[in-house]
C-alpha cells in the first residue's frame, strides 16, 4: 500500500489560498486609494506620501511582468494539483517544485520593483521604516519558499528509497 502525499497536499492547499489572494489582487484590486480615514491622528503631508506610495505600489503590482508571473505561478499549481489527482506524485512534486521557484523569482521582481518606492517618503524615519519592512517580508518571503521546497526534496528523497526497498523485496 502506497503512502498519501499529505505534505504535498497541505503544501498545495496552503499555495492555492495565497495565489488566489494575488490573483485577485493583481487582476481585480484598485490602483487608487478613495478611503483615508484608517489614517487619522497622522499630518496630512504623511498621509498624502502614504497614499502616493501604496498608489504607486498598486501601479506596480498590476503591471504586466506581475501578471505573467501571477498566470504561471497558477497554471504551475493547477499542474501539480492535476497531476496529484492523477496519482503522479514526482510530476506532482516537480511542478510543486517549479512553482516554488517561479514564486522566489517573484520575490525577487517585487523587491528590486518595488524598494524605489520607499525613497518617495521625505520623512526619513518613514523611509528607513518603509526599507526595513520591504526587507523583512522579503526574507520571510524567501524562508518560506525554501523552507516548501526542503518539504518536497526531502519527501522525494524519502519517496526514492521506499520504492528501492520495495524492488529489493
Amino acid at each position: 500500500m502506497k503512502k498519501r502525499p499529505i505534505y504535498l497536499y497541505v503544501l498545495l492547499t496552503l499555495s492555492a489560498i495565497l495565489s488566489s489572494f494575488t490573483l485577485v489582487g493583481t487582476f481585480f484590486g484598485s490602483e487608487k486609494i478613495t478611503n483615508t480615514s484608517s489614517y487619522k491622528g497622522l499630518s496630512e503631508t504623511v498621509v498624502k506620501q502614504i497614499v502616493e506610495v501604496t498608489e504607486r505600489s498598486l501601479v506596480f503590482l498590476h503591471n504586466i511582468p506581475h501578471k505573467i508571473l501571477v498566470i504561471l505561478s497558477i497554471l504551475l499549481l493547477i499542474a501539480a494539483i492535476v497531476f496529484i489527482v492523477k496519482k503522479k506524485i514526482l510530476y506532482a512534486n516537480f511542478a510543486y517544485i517549479a512553482y516554488v521557484l517561479l514564486g522566489i523569482i517573484g520575490t525577487i521582481y517585487n523587491y528590486i520593483g518595488g524598494m524605489p518606492l520607499n525613497n518617495l517618503y521625505k520623512d526619513q524615519t518613514m523611509r528607513a521604516t518603509a526599507i526595513s519592512s520591504t526587507r523583512v517580508l522579503t526574507i520571510i518571503y524567501f524562508a518560506f519558499n525554501i523552507l516548501f521546497i526542503v518539504i518536497v526534496f526531502f519527501k522525494m528523497k524519502r519517496q526514492q528509497q521506499d520504492l528501492a526497498k520495495e524492488e529489493l523485496q
